[in-house]
């Protein structure tokens, strides 16, 4: 074996031995099951698919009495149940938009809510000759049936901005501020009959509001094992806007023989209550999250009934306004598919 052969087995040989010692290539550890459940370090967009369905809680509705017991004693008052319009539950949407700035933790969304609602109720005189059906309106004789229909629209729409920390790896809080715009309207009619039923007495009620304001509040994701989490939000709110109500009462006639008009600028105040489980993963590319659960809101100094009946003086032409004033609450089911793209 020449000098040549030899120095190639020995480089051979040298090289085998400093692979079989060289140490390995340091490998990544495992990151564990909760690692960056929240995608905090990734800029994204997102969007929101709600689908609302909601009652609309309110007093002041009233319109009959049916009376449970005949008059006892004098001077008469009826004594029984009494009657009161409501709303049905119905459903609404809401749709939003958004980017997440990962590096500032900071989101803004645009999104807008709807909900149309209507209810109808109807109440008839008992059966027994001693028992009548009062109307709580003004009325020119003694019904023996009231109908009521009414009619709810609420709309809002703000733009929002969130504030994120990432407070632990399973905690993630929000600030929240946003600006936006609201219009609600409601309607209200109640007809009162005859045994004859071709009188009728017909009210209309209703009001509505268009106004602007701002809103603060606070929300959490609150991880619980296998993509389960504890979602939950709370919020207050004040607009000022343009307040309206109107009132109409005809009797067999087109022609109104009472009618009123009230309008104001006017605050308004509201809360709200967000609470229920969803469903998060991270995917590949994007983020999924599937909500179910309860909200509440609720307004303050809007719902207002007006009855303006003739003062009980010597003169015929006072007149008296009776206000009924109630909190409106809207409540129910809210879901949600939150996508992150």
């Amino acid at each position: 074996m020449n000098m040549r052969n030899i120095g190639f087995c020995f480089f051979i040989c040298s090289v085998a031995c400093c692979s079989a010692h060289e140490p390995p290539l340091p490998q990544e550890p495992p990151r564990p099951y909760d690692f960056d459940l929240f995608r905090k370090d990734a800029t994204a967009y997102f969007t929101d698919l709600e689908f609302l369905y909601w009652n609309v809680e309110e007093g002041a509705l009233d319109y009959a009495q049916k009376m449970s017991e005949p008059y006892s004693v004098s001077p008469f008052y009826s004594t029984g149940k009494t009657e009161s319009s409501s709303f049905d539950l119905s459903p609404g949407f809401r749709l939003a938009l958004g980017y997440f700035n990962a590096p500032k933790y900071w989101e803004v969304r645009a999104q807008y809510t709807h909900l149309l609602t209507r209810g109808n109720n109807s109440a008839t005189k008992p059966t027994d000759a001693d028992l009548y059906l009062s109307a709580t309106w003004p009325c020119q004789f003694n019904p023996t049936q009231a109908n009521t229909s009414t009619s709810f629209a609420y709309n809002l729409f703000d733009i929002e901005i969130d504030r994120v920390f990432i407070t632990n790896p399973h905690l993630r809080l929000k600030l929240l501020g946003s600006v936006g715009a609201t219009w609600i309207k409601q309607q209200w009619k109640i007809q009162y009959l005859d045994s004859s039923a071709l009188s009728p007495t017909t009210i209309r009620n209703q009001w509505h509001y268009v106004g602007a304001g701002t809103r603060l509040g606070v929300s959490v994701d609150w991880f619980w094992g296998n993509n389960m989490y504890i979602t939950g939000s709370a919020k207050t709110a004040l607009f000022l806007g343009h307040y309206y109500n109107g009132f109409q009462q005809t009797y067999n006639s087109s022609i109104p023989n009472r009618k009123n008009n009230f309008s104001d600028i006017r605050p308004a105040a509201a809360l709200e209550l967000l609470i229920g489980p969803s469903w998060q993963k991270n995917l590949r590319a994007n983020r999924i999250e599937i909500f179910a659960g309860y909200e509440l809101t609720t307004w303050f100094n809007l719902q207002e009934i007006r009855r303006i009946e003739a003062s009980p003086s010597v003169s015929i032409f006072n007149s008296q306004t009776l206000l009924a004033t109630s909190m409106l609450a809207i409540q129910g089911l809210t879901t949600r598919l939150s996508v992150t793209f």
